[in-house]
């Protein structure tokens, strides 16, 4: 598939960058002049799944969106160079003169380039921003044609596909950006060693326009009906600081003039006006939900998603050691000596881990960057009207002292490694030092600490997953730490109608039928009918994941499994009342069919060989041969003697005369074992 230029239209290219795998975003465009790269819906979702060619049509043909925005990253397989400085791409043009071979676009303002890649899976390549230079990949979105911003397109200058990126040219790509990052400030060289803090403010998030608001009323109309998107949209209006007043004002109009999904009665302007000034009433009625800031990451602790980033890939090592030193006063962005290390971890840490750690790499990139001291020296220059000294770079300033010189590393942050591995910043479950002396340890305070902060219930496959184990190293760290787990099970009232849930032949795996008086049995549908048969109340329990929980005391049930438990007891209690009345007319019907099982107690258990009654074996040879054909079995003679045992010959053969009325029955089988239950038969 080629791509296309901006003769096209927003729909045919959002069809085309689709079908090349791209995961593609409505943005304002020239609708909304002061912001038109700006993403017409809340997008964050389009960066693990792509929209439908639906949602296209929605956006472009009815919503009027008048942008279009591919997102990079692993959903699309898509790295973008992003230019803002001509002298910058005649730089890069002069030393990868290969890469210029790639689709490439040129932007509508700068009327600069935009390089795009395809990134295999098994390579990584992070977004980096530079200065006058962008490579965007995970969380960033492109501008593409035919957007026209300024009434200026977006133009593909070279078409063809990316150019698939190859190891050696993620390293170039991230040596060219790096090389021409912000300049940082001089760090201040105090007594202790220099620390550069990972500490932010909460982020405020700024209040919405009238123009947000509609566009997430639009975007909730595509997922759900006008009423619920209204209210819904009011919501978060009244959540991010607007007044009912103000909310009546933007979106009322926009609510009367919305067109359903599917059709309903005609409405008058007026009736659609009450409606919406009744809907935002109600989400204004209760008073709004406090956001909760966007923190930075603590500076003591590594996030639970890098510490499962790094363990899952057999790096429990530099887990341990980053931890170890962050417990020692170690913070990101200072500057520490391979020595000091070995020695601070001493005890707790290997020097071999710890000199493994420290030269650990994950797609080309130290985690621990390397630093040469001799570079750095002391100067009494101040930025502002401080008397510390600061550390600049200088050369052949000072003569070095004899011997080998020692080796330094920068710790690296929480944010960083977040980015390096591609993962969200989490919450941090506490580690003493007793936990990293050794990775068994290590791994067992993180599953002691999931279970302590979040008793519930997990399957032991992902438990097992998280920490880089098997299920059966889980089982042996629940026993050692000790986590008590307690079975659970999902269970269903079974009765006439729910019976063909179960097996004929097999019992189910991990399940099993329970009377009302609590006795157990095998979950086979033969037992099931006999039980029920005889009045009693039944229900089917099936094994589902284990709940987990840490200390001596049982945390109470779930309160969903408390209300289904309740429920089924409710329904058992009623079914065995019934029972012990003596049976009238609608009773009866209700606790059997109308068709009674014959002789289902005095069933063989062994019906895998002709049944003594010849003239019962002669009716399951009938079905047999009727059910089944040369070319497809649908019916064993087994299952045939258990229809003929269970029901009565007039009804077997009443049904079979009616199966071979129906000449378009895709499953005789479940035809005719459906029409013995029901009371269609007479």
């Amino acid at each position: 598939m080629q791509f296309f230029n901006d003769s096209q239209t927003l729909l045919t290219l959002a069809e085309a960058y689709s079908a090349l795998g791209y995961s593609v975003i409505p943005l304002l465009g020239d609708r909304d002049l002061s912001r038109p790269k700006v993403p017409a819906i809340p997008w964050g979702g389009f960066q693990t799944y792509r929209a439908s060619l639906n949602d296209y049509k929605q956006w472009f043909t009815e919503s009027g969106f008048a942008g279009l925005g591919i997102v990079t990253g692993r959903i699309s397989q898509l790295v973008v160079l992003d230019f803002d400085s001509e002298s910058l791409y005649t730089d890069f043009k002069t030393q990868y003169p290969d890469l210029l071979e790639t689709h490439t676009v040129r932007s509508a303002t700068r009327q600069l380039p935009h390089l795009y890649f395809k990134l295999p899976p098994h390579l990584y390549l992070a977004s980096q921003k530079g200065q006058g230079i962008d490579l965007l990949s995970d969380g960033h979105y492109v501008v593409a044609p035919p957007t026209f911003i300024n009434d200026q397109p977006y133009q593909v200058t070279r078409g063809g596909m990316p150019k698939i990126l190859t190891e050696r040219d993620v390293r170039r790509l991230t040596a060219f950006v790096s090389g021409h990052k912000p300049h940082r400030p001089v760090i201040a060289a105090q007594s202790e060693l220099p620390v550069i803090r990972d500490t932010v403010a909460p982020i405020p998030s700024p209040k919405p326009t009238s123009i947000d608001l509609e566009n997430l009323y639009r975007y909730h109309c595509q997922k759900s009906g006008r009423n619920e998107a209204l209210f819904k949209t009011s919501l978060y209006a009244r959540d991010a600081g607007w007044n009912e007043l103000e909310t009546q004002q933007c979106l009322v109009n926009v609510h009367v003039e919305q067109s359903a999904r599917t059709s309903q009665p005609a409405e008058r302007p007026a009736q659609r006006q009450h409606e919406a000034l009744k809907t935002i009433h109600s989400a204004f009625s209760r008073p709004a939900r406090s956001a909760k800031p966007r923190m930075a990451p603590p500076n003591d602790q590594l996030s639970n998603s890098v510490r499962e980033a790094l363990i899952q890939q057999g790096m429990t090592g530099v887990v341990r050691t980053i931890e170890g030193l962050y417990q020692v006063g170690v913070r990101p962005g200072q500057m520490y000596a391979v020595k000091d290390a070995v020695q601070s971890l001493k005890g707790v840490v290997g020097r071999d881990s710890v000199l493994a750690a420290l030269q650990t790499q994950h797609h080309g990139q130290r985690l621990f960057t390397p630093l040469n001291p001799r570079h750095y020296v002391a100067t009494d220059h101040s930025l502002d009207v401080s008397k510390n000294a600061y550390l600049i770079l200088s050369e052949n300033q000072e003569k070095v002292g004899m011997g080998r010189p020692g080796h330094h590393f920068l710790m690296p942050s929480n944010s960083e490694l977040c980015r390096l591995f591609g993962v969200k910043v989490t919450t941090s479950d506490p580690l003493s030092r007793e936990d990293l002396v050794s990775a068994r340890q290590t791994r067992m305070a993180l599953h002691r600490e999931l279970i302590k902060r979040r008793p519930g219930s997990y399957p032991q496959r992902w438990l097992a997953q998280r920490l880089g184990v098997s299920r059966r190293t889980i089982h042996a760290y629940n026993q050692l730490i000790p986590i008590h787990s307690r079975a659970m099970f999902l269970e269903t009232f079974i009765n006439w109608k729910t019976i063909e849930r179960l097996p004929f032949d097999e019992a189910l795996q991990g399940a099993f039928l329970q009377t009302g008086q609590g006795k157990k049995y095998p979950a086979l549908r033969i037992i099931a009918a006999q039980l029920l048969a005889n009045g009693h109340s039944l229900s089917l329990n099936e094994r589902t994941v284990n709940f987990y929980w840490y200390g001596d005391v049982e945390p109470p049930m779930p309160q969903m499994i408390q209300i289904r438990h309740q429920q089924v007891q409710k329904q058992l209690a009623q079914t065995a009342f019934l029972a012990q009345i003596k049976p009238s007319t609608s009773s009866e019907a209700y606790l059997r069919p109308r068709h009674q099982p014959v002789n289902v107690a005095k069933t063989p258990k062994n019906i895998h060989r002709p049944l003594a009654d010849t003239g019962q074996e002669a009716l399951v040879q009938h079905i047999y041969n009727t059910l089944n054909t040369a070319v497809d079995k649908h019916l064993s003679l087994v299952n045939a003697r258990r229809i003929v045992l269970m029901h009565s010959e007039d009804r077997v053969r009443a049904a079979l005369k009616c199966l071979q009325q129906r000449k378009t029955v895709i499953n005789p089988t479940g035809f005719l074992t459906t029409l013995l239950r029901s009371n269609h038969l007479k």
